[in-house]
């Protein structure tokens, strides 16, 4: 769940290799690398809309960590990560 304020949605993680963030709310929820989002400066995430990140690049990829936010009231948010062990 997801509120007013920039939460952390997942964690960090070296070993991601893929990850799906769904909104599951009627709600719009905006994503983003920092605890400095806003729904300025955030990725949209319409109702039952998903972000999926997939790894084709270890030097490319996102491995921190993914807020969301909305403008008002909470969110639903699920989220899917996909990992292997370093190497």
């Amino acid at each position: 769940s997801v509120g007013t304020s920039a939460t952390v949605v997942r964690a960090a993680n070296n070993n991601r290799t893929s990850l799906l963030v769904q909104n599951l709310s009627t709600a719009d929820v905006y994503v983003g690398e920092t605890s400095g989002l806003t729904t300025a400066n955030g990725i949209l995430l319409k109702p039952n809309e998903r972000l999926v990140l997939t790894r084709v690049s270890p030097e490319t990829f996102y491995y921190g960590a993914i807020y969301g936010r909305v403008a008002s009231g909470t969110a639903d948010v699920r989220v899917w990560e996909r990992e292997y062990p370093a190497v």
